[in-house]
């Protein structure tokens, strides 16, 4: 069996009602596990369903409790002799201490991606006896634009030097402490960083991490589309994917979802709606758009305003609101939030790809990303959102072309095992 097991199933098919069920297991049998979800809202639940007084989580500052402390106690006195009556004094912890406090002291943990993403590599050694349960893939690089003038600079002032096989940087210069370029420094000190496309550094999160813990475990759906996925096949660790078949729950969602079909879909091309496309629309042709949304939200679905939401890139959030359904803007990358389950109709405007420098950082490396498997489990979890969730009936208007395709052929069962 590989290391990496990765439990792919459909959103409400219980992945996460069987890592509970696996973490109560684990604690009676004395295993090791660290726990990690999207959302903070999320770790007070799971520590209430596992009901073990051997299970901790950082501590936010309003919170209180000895995981936020360790005692610092200096025995010495000001000329270097011991002195015994010195009084103990105690440290704040930040949550990221109070992590590596726990692991260092074997405890179970619950937090949060954000939290874990803040591992550096230096911080692997701890988690050889640990089991990673991550609920929902995390992103595992980011784009640091550096420019074309900085580099050279960086290059020239022998600050860095660059592997000329792998792209890889280093920082080589222990002394620099300058804020210009400290930054960076630290980014190539604690994770791995790579030179991309003349102005870019690809910070990329320490694969030394992931390779020491004993067992990971991921809950997801459609996995094989996801960065992580990519991630994973760049630094050769092999992973066993657990698919359940989906095919009866999409014939119900396809029974639930009433997907509009009408005239405001008459905008051709797959990149219409993509965040350049949206970007360089004149105000006329915005307006046309809000004004077909509004129409649609009214006179198709016939909800309430406080029943509609809508999705778009996030700067162009305003430039796409209109009448009717301008409040319940969801964003389109949400994802295990509750919020939103009393939406009976929403407006997806919006087409998702990868940033290009992704796709040219892995294909460097011999590795093709999915972006279409990618951009429909982005559409899947926004849609789950809604009062589809709740196995109730919902009102999808989305008017791009290439994203409605998707989601049509996944309720038809495309992305399914035969």
């Amino acid at each position: 069996m590989k290391k990496v097991i990765v439990y792919d199933a459909i959103m409400g098919s219980g992945k996460t009602y069987d890592a509970i069920e696996r973490m109560r297991n684990y604690l009676n049998d004395g295993k090791k596990f660290i726990y990690i979800t999207p959302f903070k809202a999320e770790i007070k639940r799971i520590i209430e369903d596992l009901d073990s007084k051997d299970v901790f989580a950082p501590l936010d500052k309003d919170e209180y409790g000895s995981e936020k402390f360790e005692i610092d106690t200096n025995y010495l006195d000001d000329s270097g002799q011991i002195d015994l009556n010195t009084e103990a004094s105690f440290k704040l912890l930040n949550k990221r201490a109070q992590f590596l406090k726990m692991a260092s002291q074997g405890k179970n943990i619950i937090s949060t991606h954000s939290l874990f993403m803040n591992l550096k590599r230096d911080d692997f050694n701890l988690f050889s006896e640990y089991i990673l349960i991550l609920d929902e893939v995390v992103t595992p690089l980011e784009l640091e634009l550096v420019g074309k003038l900085d580099i050279q600079i960086l290059r020239e002032q022998e600050l860095i030097i660059i592997d000329e096989l792998t792209n890889e940087v280093k920082f080589i210069n222990d002394e620099y402490n300058d804020p210009g370029f400290i930054k960076i420094k630290k980014l190539c000190n604690n994770s791995s960083v790579y030179y991309l496309d003349k102005y870019f550094f690809v910070w990329v999160f320490p694969i030394e991490i992931f390779k020491e813990f004993k067992e990971i475990q991921i809950l997801t759906y459609l996995f094989e589309g996801s960065l992580l996925s990519a991630y994973f096949r760049m630094f050769n660790i092999e992973f066993d994917i657990n698919k359940k078949n989906s095919k009866i729950q999409l014939k119900q969602l396809k029974e639930l979802l009433n997907i509009y079909m009408g005239r405001a879909n008459n905008i051709i091309g797959r990149n219409s709606f993509s965040k350049t496309w949206i970007g360089n629309l004149s105000k006329r042709n915005a307006n046309k758009i809000v004004d077909a949304t509004s129409n649609v939200f009214k006179r198709n679905f016939e909800t309430k305003s406080y029943e509609n939401a809508f999705t778009t890139f996030k700067a162009f959030k305003d430039k796409l609101s209109g009448g009717g359904y301008t409040r319940g803007f969801i964003p389109i990358n949400a994802r295990a939030s509750n919020d939103y389950r009393h939406k009976k109709s929403m407006a997806y405007l919006g087409n998702r790809y990868f940033k290009p420098q992704y796709l040219n950082f892995f294909r460097e490396r011999g590795i093709d990303i999915n972006e279409d498997l990618w951009a429909l489990s982005e559409l899947i979890q926004w849609v789950w959102r809604g009062c589809i969730r709740d196995g109730k009936e919902m009102n999808l208007f989305i008017p791009s072309e290439r994203m409605r395709k998707l989601l049509v052929d996944w309720l038809d069962g495309k992305w399914e095992l035969d």
